[in-house]
């Protein structure tokens, strides 16, 4: 049975939500996956993933240190952001991620041909690495790109061909640092609304989250 640490420390989006997030929950505990809000990083070593959903308090240097020692330990660190750099969420996560050599852009990717309902911010992709056979085809709302700094991270997740970063950037959606020692991770992702209530019963989003949080 896999134990989530749901980070409210860093005024997250709450998965206890109804209203976004009820599919999430219940999908979880189908699963096994037991996920319990945490407003204590202290308490994270208790559990196996710690997800950072949206944070909008910057991480200071000793919490990096601290979760770096965690990652180090075989935890696994999940942290997702949004497009536009709003509430200057690429900086929050990059205060975090950066120490582990991915970069959150903070632009804007769009696609005109493979999108959901004919909404050009709503993109889909098939272009997914190393996630379960069940996970062929995913919709990532309002996303951000990610560049890698570092050749222990490994992309998870591009924006087909037909994509187009505003900023020029690769289009890299979701990417993962692995510690080579223990297996413990951190994966970043260019948008947190994957597994909201609109979008996780599109697709294989409820395959892709449930991944997530359980590999």
């Amino acid at each position: 049975m896999i134990k989530v640490a749901w980070s409210t420390a860093h005024q997250e989006f709450i998965i206890s939500d109804h209203y976004y997030f009820s599919k999430l929950q219940r999908y979880t505990r189908e699963n096994n996956i037991i996920v319990e809000e945490i407003d204590d990083i202290n308490k994270f070593p208790d559990y196996d993933t710690i997800v950072f959903n949206y944070p909008e308090i910057p991480f200071k240097k000793d919490e990096v240190e601290f979760l770096s020692e965690l990652i180090r330990k075989g935890r696994k660190i999940l942290i997702f952001g949004y497009y536009k750099n709003e509430d200057r969420i690429a900086d929050t996560c990059n205060s975090l991620t950066k120490e582990f050599g991915i970069v959150f852009n903070g632009d804007i990717i769009v696609d005109t041909e493979n999108n959901y309902e004919k909404d050009d911010l709503l993109i889909t992709t098939t272009k997914i690495k190393h996630f379960k056979d069940n996970v062929n085809k995913v919709m990532l709302a309002c996303t951000d790109s990610i560049t890698i700094e570092n050749e222990l991270v490994e992309p998870l997740v591009y924006a087909e061909d037909t994509a187009i970063s505003k900023s020029g950037k690769e289009k890299i959606l979701f990417a993962e640092y692995r510690d080579l020692g223990s297996g413990g991770a951190l994966i970043a992702g260019g948008t947190c609304v994957f597994w909201d209530n609109y979008s996780i019963d599109l697709y294989n989003n409820k395959e892709f989250s449930l991944d997530l949080l359980s590999r």
